[in-house]
């Protein structure tokens, strides 16, 4: 019980926030402006300015860089171009996007190698320098209007938790955050690994999801939400082989605008600042993903059990 009420007062973090500009890193490739479309897409659903930002290592290629960004077309959006010359993109895509008031960053992710590499090395150091939500255009993002599910019901945006229930923290304020903005409904949304019951007629150990009854889990989560009246769903997807795997499936049939995910450093390095699992779901996600950095934790510690 004690438990309980410790969530319970979690839940009452302040979620309420606003996003007031979109800032989008181009590097002049074809790979970076991928990211255009989703923060077109968000920009317009918030109302809000767009800002081309892009670095060079050397002055006498500034010329041919702001050429680039002039030659970019946003029609229907307010649009502003700097770039600027910096020997570490990540350090100066981080001062600008710190100097907009109440911006969100937006990047193409990369689509190849293992953990950073899943997103691209100034990704992770842009989340490992700011610890701010970064919203990430995967290689499999999909077409961005159809938000409705085959039933004809909006889906809304998808929360995806894992067992560490410290999520209402520092994960579920913001997805509430942005379901106001964007007046979407909240989908609370697990990956567990479906496992047989065991001799003694429990189930066997899961490698991910939350141990014991996940229904229950859910609920638990969503009860102190709910409570305070917000709108909330809940839904476990079983799957077989991963966290990703089974999301990407889920989000193939229930398209949504948008997923939120969490990236709990539990290493204590700052330098790992998006996990593997948050990564691949980056990866094979069809749909945007806000990344959420969690808090540092020391280096061994894990994330409580839950008790529902």
């Amino acid at each position: 019980m004690a438990r309980a009420e410790t969530m319970g007062e979690r839940a009452h973090v302040e979620h309420a926030f606003s996003v007031e500009a979109i800032l989008v890193p181009l590097d002049g490739s074809a790979f970076a402006e991928r990211a255009l479309p989703v923060a077109a897409q968000f920009a317009g659903r918030l109302d809000v300015d767009i800002h081309l930002f892009s670095v060079v290592k050397h002055r006498d290629e500034l010329a041919q860089r702001e050429a680039l960004l002039d030659a970019v077309r946003l029609p229907g959006h307010r649009v502003h171009r700097a770039v600027v010359v910096d020997d570490e993109p990540a350090d100066a895509i981080d001062g600008a996007l710190h100097r907009l008031r109440d911006a969100v960053c937006c990047m193409a992710s990369h689509g190849r190698g293992r953990s950073a590499a899943l997103v691209g090395s100034v990704t992770a150091e842009i989340l490992a320098r700011g610890h701010d939500p970064l919203l990430l255009a995967g290689p499999m993002i999909g077409d961005l209007a159809p938000w409705i599910d085959a039933d004809g019901a909006r889906v809304g945006i998808v929360a995806c938790v894992d067992d560490d229930s410290a999520a209402l923290q520092w994960l579920l304020p913001t997805a509430l955050g942005w379901c106001d903005l964007l007046n979407e409904p909240a989908l609370l949304v697990t990956v567990a690994e479906p496992v047989p019951p065991g001799l003694d007629g429990r189930p066997e150990r899961r490698r991910f999801g939350p141990p014991g009854d996940v229904d229950d889990f859910l609920r638990w989560l969503a009860g102190p939400l709910l409570a305070q009246g917000h709108e909330i769903e809940t839904e476990v997807v079983w799957d077989p082989v991963s966290p990703a795997s089974g999301l990407r499936d889920y989000l193939r049939e229930h398209p949504a605008p948008l997923v939120i995910a969490g990236s709990h450093e539990r290493t204590g390095l700052a330098r790992v600042a998006l996990g593997s699992t948050a990564a691949t779901i980056v990866h094979q996600s069809p749909a945007p993903v806000l990344v959420i950095p969690g808090p540092v934790e020391p280096h061994g510690a894990g994330s409580p059990s839950h008790v529902p």
